[in-house]
């Protein structure tokens, strides 16, 4: 049996599968034939195929030869050694004069890869077949093969590298040997190149300046080591491959092969040797943490000498730092204005490496300045050289800041700090979402349970900390004036920018059910302080920035309005805060609260406590005292900031809290319910999320609850004041019913949020964490319509002004104002000059342009007044609509606070016009949704229908008016039905009102059923009558259903 040759075919293969099975089977058949002849082939043939062209053949050739020589060398009847090995492979690599450079590359790594097989054969380190003189000559060979060629060196460094990391944990190891291997690099003149740093740094310390310094070498490191203090300026010429050492007196012929081997081309992948970087700097900050944890233990007995510990703390005071480290070799070498686009491609390659590995406090040094400046530039335009680099390692930023969020802070404090090359407007700058992501990090866990509570709590902690000195500096930054009110100042953006980040912080944390009381103390106090302050003491905000603080002040609350601190409102906590503020001697309310409404604070403020008094005696109405609560602060709040109609909204609270909870026999009887609805509608009817979320809360809490008679406090005319408003015209006729008297129709109050966010959403919407922090003030988008139109009108004015100013031959300047000096100098220098009398047709030609020019004008400004007005249309019929749609949220928060009340079955005639009448889908699908899922499962108890009826009389009235109902209901199937959606909703609400009448009274069966009977004969004798024939269907479908049950 002979080896098959096939298989050093299979070697060469592009398929690392069929390369691996090839070598095994090549092996497997050596051994098995185990004949000299077939050994000193496979041998030979192996060792000349590693100079193949051919990258894959090289792989294949040197995997079997690597199997092969160790089976050999130890076989005892063959004789190979490692010597004799060493030598075949140089005989077979033999560089001539006559090959071409492709060929003499091949032939060299050749060498390099039957050097690297006998590395990962493992035998150099067999005492067995090796020595100490064998292990220098191997070293000798890599070192001079790495010498020969710069294009070779990093290879070949690298298998040295990889040597002598095994030979450091051999049996083989001493420091004289190590003293030679260094030797052999200093002596082919590459201890000052990249690789050469790389074999030093393999070393570790404090064994690498020990055995540096046994060396013989005319320049080496100083303190013997690399990563010593006293030689950054030689790391930084060393890592960019320059010459980093004066030759001095050398020859020219020296220092070109000196230049030869600093020299080599340039490669996208960056040097091995920052991997050596970044392990040392990683294992000294292990070392820093050890220490650290020394002085923090019980002191140790005095028992070592002070000699060695004063060396030990000399030792340490020499170590480069990364910070040093980092600003010469990388920020001032690879980023600075003169860097090329390679140097910058490693610089950025590098940071990736660094700050994906580093640990968190190490973070912070590698965001220098000139860094900063290249990674704006790259990422603002999509066509720089490095953009797509650039746009890489930002994404990577996020992702490292959600896998640990221990690097947020430092991230985040360097891409805000101005000194380091940072600013406020990063994401704007680099058009990413950078900032935003660190932020709100902690929206981006897909895991809650997988982050403790108290890195949650630190997290948030720290971020709070970072974006609050951020608005401080800012503040304190911001020019000087010496006007007491400012709308604008310098910084505004930037403070602006902080408190909508605040919120975009706070939000992120909803998902986590930590106790978050700090962080909301600390940001209530914060913009408690803007919002309603002003000091004596520091820069003052501007009016813009106290409308902003109190808008955010807002959009917090709106977060937090249905938590509760300390069994109290988080509103409370508001008032408690500016109370504290209004009695610093330091602090004084923007907007002083004089006379009357100095009064109605005060009063205000005692009856939250009057109110915190009866939540501590009486636990049987928290709930209701808890309303109230609410509404007092929450209103007050709106009185310190302003709102002209929270007197009487004070007031009308405190009459309804009077009559609920202390009412007397001579008081007038008030309609408590009634007041509230009607307030809740003015909350309602402003695009607040806010005063959405109170109303919902006291609506649900209060007046969808029952009172001490067993009673739902919500009647009839609380409900029509709901009914009359989805009855209402969605256009301007509609709007001026039902905000009659006020000066604006759909201004907003309040900017906490867009509606667009409104929507009920649990999570903080993870693709778009910027978009948590908007929120324009609805009256500032009012002046700019204003100042949009006015706008216009001057363009129009200059516009007509030049062109009349053409045509009767006036000089004009550029904007449209005549020059009267030229008009009354126009001639004079010109004695012949007369001005000749324009003729008939002439004054008929300037006349037709007149009128042309007017003609323009009087088209431009009908066509604004028209755009105006249709403005004006569409503003009123999104209030009408947003109107309608909060008034359905109530109707269907009470559907789930009392699934089973009559009042349920009151809302299908106002539901099912609106369902005809409305021009909005989405709103009309919203009200038949209602219909569908809440009011359609409705099951009245003879409890309930006691409470609508308590006398006989009045049960036959009632059961009489659903029956009326259905016939309703029937009649408006049969006229006209905007939608198929109305048609629908009649059949199934004529089926719900049935229900309810068999189950209040079984006896009425046949008067629902001869109501069904009329309608089936109108629909059957009236061709123009338009109900729908499966109303009869659904009516059968449901009686046989009935029908099958009392079988």
């Amino acid at each position: 049996m002979s080896v098959l040759k096939d298989h050093y075919y299979k070697l060469g293969s592009e398929v690392a599968g069929e390369r691996i099975e090839a070598a095994s089977a090549l092996l497997s058949e050596l051994v098995k034939v185990d004949k000299t002849d077939d050994y000193d082939y496979a041998l030979q043939r192996l060792i000349t195929g590693l100079t193949t062209s051919r990258q894959s053949a090289r792989f294949g050739f040197s995997m079997a030869l690597t199997e092969l020589i160790r089976e050999l060398i130890l076989k005892d009847s063959y004789e190979l050694t490692v010597q004799s090995y060493l030598d075949k492979l140089v005989k077979a690599t033999q560089v001539t004069s006559a090959m071409k450079g492709k060929e003499t590359r091949s032939v060299l790594f050749g060498r390099l890869f039957g050097l690297q097989a006998l590395v990962n054969s493992e035998i150099l380190l067999n005492s067995e077949v090796s020595n100490q003189e064998l292990l220098v000559l191997f070293v000798q060979q890599i070192v001079q093969l790495s010498a020969t060629k710069s294009w070779l060196r990093e290879t070949a460094m690298f298998t040295l590298c990889q040597f002598l990391t095994l030979f450091m944990k051999s049996s083989f190891f001493d420091e004289s040997t190590l003293v030679m291997f260094l030797q052999s690099v200093s002596d082919e003149g590459l201890t000052f190149t990249v690789e050469g740093l790389a074999v030093h740094l393999t070393i570790p310390q404090p064994l690498r300046s020990r055995v540096s310094s046994q060396v013989t070498a005319t320049n080496n490191w100083k303190n013997f080591d690399p990563m010593s203090k006293g030689n950054v300026p030689t790391l930084a010429k060393v890592l960019k491959d320059v010459d980093a050492v004066n030759d001095g007196e050398k020859s020219e012929e020296d220092k070109k092969s000196k230049n030869s081997k600093q020299k080599s081309t340039w490669s996208p992948k960056i040097p091995f040797v920052w991997e050596l970087i970044l392990k040392y700097f990683q294992e000294d900050n292990e070392d820093d943490i050890d220490a650290e944890i020394q002085v923090a233990s019980k002191k140790r007995k005095k028992s070592a000498s002070s000699t060695p510990k004063k060396k030990a703390k000399a030792d340490k005071s020499e170590r480069l730092l990364l910070k040093e480290f980092w600003k010469v070799v990388v920020d001032e070498t690879m980023f600075s204005d003169k860097s090329s686009v390679e140097r910058k491609f490693w610089g950025f390659d590098i940071f990736n490496l660094f700050i994906e590995k580093l640990p968190a406090s190490l973070v912070l040094d590698l965001f220098t300045p000139n860094l900063m400046r290249c990674l704006i530039n790259q990422s603002a335009k999509s066509d720089r050289l490095l953009n797509k680099v650039s746009t890489k390692l930002l994404n990577l930023i996020i992702q490292i800041s959600q896998r640990d969020l221990s690097k947020v802070p430092p991230m985040l404090t360097s891409i805000l700090n101005e000194d380091n090359g940072g600013c406020w407007n990063f994401d704007s700058l680099t058009k990413s979402k950078v900032t935003d992501s660190l932020i709100s990090v902690l929206s981006y866990v897909d895991n809650v349970s997988d982050i403790s509570d108290s890195d949650v709590d630190r997290t948030v902690t720290t971020i709070e900390d970072i974006l609050i000195t951020e608005f401080n500096k800012a503040l304190e930054g911001q020019k000087e004036t010496t006007e007491e009110i400012v709308h604008k100042k310098s910084n505004d953006n930037i403070l602006k920018w902080v408190m909508d980040k605040l919120l975009l912080l706070l939000r992120s944390t909803k998902r986590f059910k930590t106790n978050k009381t700090k962080m909301l103390d600390d940001i209530f106090k914060f913009l408690i302080r803007y919002s309603f302050f002003k000091s004596e003491k520091g820069q003052q905000v501007s009016t813009n920035v106290v409308k902003l603080a109190q808008d955010r002040l807002n959009s917090y609350l709106s977060e937090v309005i249905s938590q509760k601190r300390k069994d109290h409102s988080w509103s409370l906590y508001c008032v408690k805060q500016i109370e504290k503020f209004e009695k610093k001697d330091d602090y004084e309310l923007v907007l002083e609260l004089d006379g009357d409404l100095a009064a109605i604070k005060d009063e205000t403020l005692q009856m939250l406590e009057t109110i915190k008094d009866m939540m501590k005696r009486d636990e049987s109405s928290i709930d209701q005292q808890y309303c109230f609560e609410l509404l007092f602060s929450m209103v007050l709040i709106q009185l310190y900031m302003g709102e002209s109609e929270t007197v009487g909204v004070l007031e009308e609270i405190k009459t309804c809290y009077a009559d609920s909870f202390s009412k007397s026999d001579e008081e007038e009887e008030v309609e408590t319910s009634v007041i509230l609805t009607e307030i809740i509608l003015s909350f309602i009817s402003r695009k607040s999320t806010l005063l959405k979320k109170l109303s919902t809360i006291v609506w649900e809490s209060f007046l969808c609850a029952k009172g001490t008679d067993s009673h739902i406090n919500l009647n009839d005319k609380c409900f029509k004041l709901l009914f009359d408003i989805l009855k209402t015209k969605e256009n301007e006729e509609g709007q001026k019913a039902l905000f009659e008297g006020e000066e604006e129709y759909g201004v907003d109050e309040e900017s906490d949020d867009e509606e667009v966010e409104e929507e009920e959403t649990d999570e903080t919407n993870k693709n778009t964490p910027s978009d948590m922090d908007s929120g324009n003030d609805s009256d500032a988008d009012g002046e700019i319509d204003s100042d949009d139109e006015m706008d216009v009108l001057t363009n129009v004015d200059k516009e007509t002004s030049i062109k009349l100013a053409k045509a009767l031959g006036i000089p004009t300047e550029y904007n449209g104002e005549v020059k009267f000096d030229e008009i009354d100098d126009f001639g004079e220098d010109d004695d012949d000059f007369e001005s000749d009398s324009m003729d008939d047709e002439q004054m008929m030609a300037m006349d037709d342009e007149l009128s042309r020019i007017f003609k323009e004008r009087h088209d431009i400004l009908t066509a604004n007044n028209a755009n105006k007005k249709k403005a004006e249309m569409v503003q009123a019929k999104e209030q009408i609509l947003l109107f309608k749609n909060r008034i359905l949220d109530l109707l269907e928060s009470f559907s789930k606070t009392q699934p089973n009340s009559l009042y349920n079955i009151q809302f299908i005639r106002p539901i099912i016009t609106l369902i005809n009448t409305t021009t909005d889908k989405n709103l009309g699908t919203k009200a038949h949704k209602l219909l569908k899922t809440r009011i359609s499962k409705v099951k009245a108890s003879s409890e309930d229908f006691e409470g609508f009826a308590p006398t006989q009389e009045e049960k036959k009235a009632y059961i009489a008016s659903l029956l009326e109902i259905v016939e309703w209901l029937q009649q408006q199937a049969g006229t006209y039905s905007s939608n198929q959606a109305h048609s629908l909703a009649c059949s199934q609400s004529c089926i719900i009102v049935s229900k309810t009448i068999v189950l209040l009274d079984s006896t009425a069966l046949p008067s629902i059923i001869s109501v069904y009977s009329g309608a089936l004969t109108k629909w059957a004798t009236e061709p123009k009558n338009r109900i729908q024939a499966s109303m009869f269907f659904d009516f059968i479908n449901w009686l046989n259903a009935k029908r099958s049950l009392n079988a």
